[in-house]
């Protein structure tokens, strides 16, 4: 299957340089007028190739690996978004920490749309945060508090909502679920996260492909590259760690799977609940 481009190819270059490091010096009030606006006025191409990346249809296309870059510059200009909006870090928090919290709210309008999804929770649309103990081990998660918004860009989920869950044992174990290391992140305040980048040079990290999930008409589609491309297990190297719950969940919720798995090459297709809903 021949990859498809939807960014130009320096795309990526172009939301690091003017959006993200930018970002990163910004201690002024309104970074949505003094940041993101100037920028979205100078890059409506970028802007219109993240919508078409969003469609539908694009769950079973290949893109082409510089389109992956610039979904992945994006999705690290979000980390960095909803530091604020975040459990204060028992460590030092640098600057960037303390941006409005309504930048991240600016961004969501000028490229997409917001998800809460209701009550009942789902990995899909929810990143575990905190997790209140449900007296019966036995209960099902639902939505107790939210810290963020999740962020769609058409069927494309960009980062999932930050959520409170009230749940049993059975289904969360509080210190697992809101301690273990959470993957394809590039940082979070208040636990371990990791995705491919880390470990590589200033430049060469940014050369890092962003987990494409897709919200379909009747299915549920988990990390698409994975089963469009798949890759063998290299001999002598860190086995594929293919559990469902980490993939979905990207991170540990019973058993802590520690910092050092391999979860980057499972995917993983389900039905959508019908008690599901995204707003």
């Amino acid at each position: 299957m021949t990859a498809m481009t939807v960014f130009a190819p320096e795309a990526y270059h172009d939301i690091r340089q003017g959006l993200y490091e930018p970002t990163l010096e910004y201690d002024g009030g309104d970074w949505g007028r003094d940041v993101f606006d100037p920028w979205r006025a100078r890059h409506h191409a970028i802007l219109a190739a993240l919508s078409e990346a969003g469609r539908p249809e694009m769950a079973s296309r290949i893109l082409a690996d510089t389109d992956r870059w610039a979904l992945y510059a994006f999705s690290r200009l979000t980390d960095v978004l909803i530091l604020p909006l975040q459990p204060p870090s028992t460590d030092r928090d640098r600057p960037q920490d303390w941006l409005p919290p309504q930048a991240y709210h600016q961004f969501i309008a000028g490229t997409g749309r917001p998800v809460t999804g209701g009550q009942a929770f789902h990995p899909f649309l929810h990143e575990v945060v905190a997790v209140e103990p449900a007296d019966d081990p036995t209960t099902q998660p639902q939505v107790a508090a939210r810290w963020w918004p999740g962020l769609m860009v058409g069927s494309l989920m960009m980062m999932r909502a930050g959520v409170t869950v009230r749940a049993g044992v059975d289904h969360l174990d509080p210190a697992v679920a809101t301690k273990s290391t959470m993957y394809w992140a590039s940082r979070r305040r208040y636990r371990p996260a990791c995705d491919l980048s880390h470990g590589w040079g200033s430049h060469s990290r940014w050369r890092t492909s962003f987990r494409r999930d897709y919200w379909l008409t009747d299915q549920l589609l988990y990390n698409v590259d994975a089963a469009l491309q798949p890759k063998a297990e290299h001999p002598g190297g860190v086995p594929f760690n293919r559990d469902i719950d980490l993939l979905r969940h990207r991170c540990s919720t019973l058993v802590d799977w520690d910092d050092e798995q391999w979860p980057w090459e499972n995917h993983h297709n389900e039905p959508i609940p019908a008690a599901l809903v995204p707003e």
